[in-house]
């Protein structure tokens, strides 16, 4: 449902407005230890933020991008170095932009690439964009400019890199084809090496603490595959009984990875024994949690939560027993989570 809602919105949005490069007056911090938030917006360019929240000092700011604001819906946030890059979507069925800013969130250097460019990865000192309308993937080399393109599946979306190899979750198209598959790029070749097959409409990837390739599939009945990375044979599928939409997040301490269910609650899974729990209630029955991280250093679990999509949204910051501690307020629509460690 949230798939259909946000392709009319994201038609909607494109037709109605053109995008924004007007100097605005976002706050110039210097950034520690903490957590960069990104919201996609609402229908008006301008509208998305780029947000912080200062670990050291307890200190949120809800807009930091600068000096210009977003165009249409920025869905895509990395850190290279000392550096962040962020994909921004665009005008629908058009070339998006990559921007590249310093840690504080002032602009360096940005450029048009790809088709509503989504979600991106660096590996090999290249960065892979995922290019949903086109069915493919940019490549860019270290200067943001495109060498290649790879074609991947029916609609590419999330995009994960983990020791020279790039995968890419493929989706289905609003009205049209379906697709159920992760493509395997190899970061050297630029070639696919390996084609999985898993459910329909893959949502996340993450890699376990003994090194195998997890993979989710969103539904009431969603259900998550791993793989091993050797070969990438399928070890085994586990059925989730609270379903699954997104976010995997591994905690590098212990077996245990957690996620978005498909109500909106949090799961953990403990891998050892296989069992899962609800363990994050979602906050209130008008909340929509469209983001979520856990962090295995400080042991908190970050949330987001976008409500109703057009006004502002919740940072919130929840112990590790799941006790909520703090709440922010974002920008609208609030989709990823980037820990500054």
């Amino acid at each position: 449902m949230k798939k259909i809602f946000f392709f009319l919105f994201l038609i909607y949005s494109f037709i109605a407005f053109s995008c924004s490069d007007d100097v605005v007056n976002n706050n110039i911090i210097t950034t520690t230890k903490g957590v960069f938030i990104l919201s996609e917006g609402s229908m008006t360019p301008g509208s998305a933020k780029l947000s912080y929240y200062n670990s050291v000092k307890d200190s949120f700011y809800v807009s930091i991008f600068n000096p210009s604001s977003f165009g249409l819906f920025p869905d895509g946030i990395i850190k290279v170095n000392d550096n962040l890059y962020i994909t921004e979507q665009g005008n629908y069925n058009s070339p998006g932009k990559i921007y590249k800013t310093d840690m504080n969130g002032t602009i360096i250097d940005q450029k048009t690439i790809g088709l509503n460019p989504f979600s991106l990865c660096n590996a090999n000192n290249k960065f892979y964009v995922t290019n949903g309308p086109s069915g493919n993937v940019s490549v860019l080399n270290s200067n943001l400019d495109e060498v290649t393109t790879i074609a991947a599946g029916v609609y590419p979306q999330e995009i994960f890199s983990f020791s020279g190899k790039v995968y890419v979750c493929n989706t289905s198209l609003y009205g049209g084809p379906n697709d159920s598959t992760i493509s395997v790029i190899d970061a050297n070749s630029d070639a696919i090496i390996k084609t999985l097959k898993i459910d329909r409409d893959p949502s996340s990837i993450a890699y376990t603490n003994d090194n195998k390739l997890i993979a989710g599939c969103p539904g009431a009945n969603g259900k998550l595959f791993f793989f091993e990375t050797m070969n990438y044979s399928l070890s085994d599928t586990l059925s989730s009984p609270y379903g699954f939409s997104k976010d995997l997040s591994v905690d590098k301490l212990s077996n245990n990875v957690y996620f978005i269910g498909y109500a909106g609650d949090i799961i953990k899974l403990n891998l050892d024994t296989k069992t899962f729990t609800k363990f994050i209630s979602l906050p209130a029955s008008s909340s929509y949690i469209y983001g979520y991280c856990f962090d295995y250093l400080s042991s908190q679990h970050y949330l987001l939560d976008a409500k109703n999509f057009t006004g502002n949204g919740s940072f919130s910051i929840y112990s590790n027993s799941g006790v909520k501690i703090k709440s922010f307020n974002t920008g609208a629509a609030p989709r990823r989570l980037l820990i500054y460690k």
